[in-house]
């Protein structure tokens, strides 16, 4: 094995869910990744950008991603951060959690475009992650750009691909619009999906 291979590289995660209605199509575990130097204006997670933290052995988060599945789960969602910045190691997680659940999907949301993700600057092991990867949101976030009138798209020029599989059915997708608010057994307040800008300032008011 060599010792750049994606057993031996790290995760850094910024958080988890092991249910979510709202990143993705049906039931998802959800795994937002820590890093990220796009710098989109306006961006949710920007507490996600630093590249801090500890790194995560892939069969540690594969393991955490399969212990919380359940008969009604469809799939796995990357999200961050950036999880194309990190994608060797995000590969192999999703290739372990596909091996113990073979019918599961894999989404991935990204500020890259396709087009940067096959280009000739790609980040390293992005066509290795690509090639796990059934439905794809691609593009940076735009302030204002006025995405959430359409499914799990944050804004106007994001474009949602079916890579590899069905398309989802319209029936699995989140409302325009959806989010959800929880809070862990350390008191953090998490807030994901595609909550409205007011709803967004409320919690973080709330959060300080």
């Amino acid at each position: 094995m060599r010792a750049d291979s994606p057993a031996q590289i790290g995760l850094r995660v910024a958080g988890f869910a092991g249910a979510s209605r709202v990143n993705g199509p049906g039931l998802r575990a959800v795994v937002w990744v820590q890093g990220c130097t796009l710098g989109c204006s306006g961006c949710f997670n920007p507490a996600t950008h630093a590249a801090s933290g500890e790194a995560q052995a892939p069969e540690v988060v594969a393991a955490r991603v399969v212990a919380a599945w359940t008969p009604d789960h469809m799939g796995l969602t990357l999200s961050g951060g950036e999880p194309f910045q990190q994608a060797e190691a995000a590969a192999e997680v999703a290739r372990r959690v596909k091996s113990a659940q073979p019918r599961s999907t894999l989404m991935v949301f990204t500020g890259y475009t396709l087009e940067e993700l096959r280009g000739d600057q790609a980040p390293l092991g992005a066509a290795d992650l690509l090639s796990e990867v059934n439905l794809l949101v691609d593009g940076r976030f735009e302030s204002g750009g006025g995405g959430y009138s359409r499914p799990l798209r944050a804004s106007a020029n994001q474009r949602l691909w079916v890579l590899r599989g069905r398309s989802p059915l319209s029936s699995a997708l989140p409302p325009d619009g959806a989010s959800e608010l929880a809070i862990n057994d350390a008191g953090d307040v998490l807030l994901s999906g595609f909550p409205a800008p007011g709803l967004l300032a409320a919690v973080r008011q709330l959060a300080r």
